[in-house]
């Protein structure tokens, strides 16, 4: 099962967030964990041959659970997420970890 490890930036109303996302794939099924906010948390969905995903999970906050679903692309050298929350919409970006290029085995 591939898996793949990325520095991720998240825009928020506050200013950009970092973390990271390890993302796992198995034919159409994507699962992983993203860490952001302080929390890590598990996400779960669906890719197509050409990277385009829908993923759900959460993220946690200083003052909220903010359950999300995800869409975009992400491919081996990139990902690019727009997460739907309650009230809000955020852009993540992504580039392979630099260690060992983000790849894990």
């Amino acid at each position: 099962m591939p898996k793949q490890s990325y520095d991720i930036e998240m825009q928020t109303s506050i200013g950009k967030r970092y973390g990271t996302m390890t993302v796992e794939w198995e034919g159409e099924q994507i699962s992983g964990l993203m860490e952001i906010l302080g929390h890590t948390e598990a996400f779960h969905g669906e890719i197509d041959e050409t990277g385009n995903c829908c993923i759900e999970g959460r993220m946690i906050s200083l003052t909220r659970t903010i359950p999300y679903i995800a869409v975009g692309k992400i491919i081996p050298s990139m990902l690019q997420l727009s997460l739907r929350g309650e009230r809000n919409i955020f852009e993540v970006a992504g580039v392979p970890c630099k260690a060992n290029g983000g790849i894990t085995l």
